[in-house]
């Protein structure tokens, strides 16, 4: 099958999972919030919303997972990295459906190959990238996102 690329993808019962331990974490720490876990394609595999937290957060969790998912990164430093990018190139990426250029989206990497993203909307901007974290961490236990 020289003609076909093999990709790992995430189960949907490590999705859930995922979501869960995101969501006990947003809530330990009092924060209403919006978790999103997709597949490496950046299709949606779970999802949870805490009591409380704002309806618009759905989306644009979301849209930090599979922004995280569709480039491999951390969605605050593909952002920061666009810093010293020539202003076309950035309006063209905001200009992209689903794009996502702030903090909350973490990618999931194992074996150095990327099955998925984590993204938080709701808290602080280092609050959701850390509920993300804690989400991955308390499935995979390795701390960091690692390449």
């Amino acid at each position: 099958m020289e003609h076909v690329i093999k990709l790992s993808s995430l189960k949907s019962f490590t999705a859930l999972a995922l979501v869960k331990s995101g969501h006990e974490y947003a809530v330990q720490q009092g924060w209403n919030v919006a978790i999103a876990v997709v597949d490496q394609a950046g299709n949606l595999a779970a999802f949870s919303r805490t009591d409380g937290a704002p309806v618009a957060c759905t989306a644009i969790a979301q849209d930090k997972a599979y922004t995280a998912a569709s480039f491999g990164a951390n969605t605050r430093e593909l952002a920061e990295n666009l810093q010293n990018e020539a202003p076309r190139v950035v309006d063209s990426l905001t200009a992209c459906d689903r794009m996502s250029l702030f903090g909350g989206g973490v990618p999931i990497i194992l074996d150095g190959e990327t099955v998925g993203g984590v993204g938080v909307s709701g808290s602080s901007e280092q609050g959701d990238e850390l509920c993300a974290k804690a989400a991955i961490n308390g499935v995979f236990d390795y701390g960091e996102t690692e390449k």
